[in-house]
C-alpha cells in the first residue's frame, strides 16, 4: 500500500506543477519534490510511476493551458533544457523553457534578424541648480523609512523645472538647495522624469565639489 501512496503523491506533486509552471514542465523538467521522491523507488516502482505519468500525460494534453510548442530537436546552450517557441515584441524567437531561471534564447528560422530598437539614450543636464527638494521618507503605516527602504525623492531645478525623480534607499536628503549638478535622466512608463543616481555630479555655490559618499547616492 506504502508503494501505491507514494507513486500517487508523486503523480500529483507533477499534475500541480504542470498548473503552476507549465513552461518549464513543456522544457522536461520534473517537480523538484516529485523527482527527489522518485529517484528512492526501485525499479519495479519507478515502472509503475512511469506508467501512471505517461498516462497523465496523454489524458491531459489537450487540456492544459495555453500550447506551448517544444522544440523536441533542440536543447538551451546555457542549461540543456527544452527550447520553446515564442512571440515576442519582436517576432517569433526560440527561448528556454526554464526562464526566468535561464536566459538562454536562439533566433528562429522564420525571423532570423529580429529588427531590435535601439534604446533612446537618456538625456544630459548640466549646471542645474537645486530649487525646492521633496523626500517621501514615511512609508503606508507612517513609520519612517529605514536606510535601506527604497525611497523616491523629487527634485526641482531652476525654480520650476522639475519635478525629476531620484530613486534610492532611505530617508537622508542627498542633494540641497543651492546645489549645482550635471546628471542624465530619462522618462520612465509613467512619463516621470528619472535621474540616474550614478551620474549625479554636484558641487556647492562655492564650487567644491559634494563627493558621492556625502550624498549618499
Amino acid at each position: 500500500m506504502y508503494q501505491f501512496m507514494g507513486v500517487n503523491y508523486i503523480v500529483c506533486l507533477q499534475e500541480q506543477y504542470k498548473f503552476d509552471k507549465p513552461q518549464k514542465f513543456a522544457g522536461g523538467k520534473w517537480s523538484p519534490r516529485a523527482r527527489q521522491l522518485y529517484d528512492f523507488l526501485d525499479e519495479p516502482e519507478k515502472k509503475i510511476a512511469d506508467k501512471e505519468l505517461a498516462y497523465l500525460y496523454e489524458v491531459h494534453k489537450d487540456k492544459w493551458g495555453k500550447p506551448i510548442k517544444v522544440i523536441e530537436d533542440s536543447e538551451c546552450t546555457k542549461c540543456g533544457y527544452k527550447m520553446i517557441e515564442k512571440d515576442g515584441k519582436y517576432g517569433l524567437f526560440y527561448a528556454c523553457s526554464q526562464f526566468p531561471a535561464c536566459w538562454g534564447s536562439e533566433p528562429h528560422p522564420d525571423n532570423p534578424t529580429p529588427a531590435f530598437e535601439e534604446k533612446e539614450p537618456p538625456t544630459e543636464e548640466v549646471d542645474m541648480v537645486v530649487t525646492k527638494y521633496v523626500s517621501f521618507s514615511m512609508k503606508r503605516n507612517g513609520k519612517r523609512a529605514k536606510s535601506g527602504t527604497p525611497v523616491t525623492h523629487s527634485v526641482w531645478f531652476n525654480e520650476d523645472d522639475g519635478p525629476y525623480i531620484l530613486k534610492t534607499f532611505g530617508p537622508i536628503q542627498h542633494l540641497h538647495k543651492g546645489d549645482i549638478c550635471s546628471f542624465k535622466w530619462k522618462s520612465d512608463w509613467k512619463g516621470d522624469w528619472v535621474i540616474n543616481r550614478k551620474s549625479i555630479k554636484a558641487r556647492k555655490k562655492n564650487g567644491q565639489e559634494i563627493p558621492k559618499g556625502d550624498r549618499r547616492v
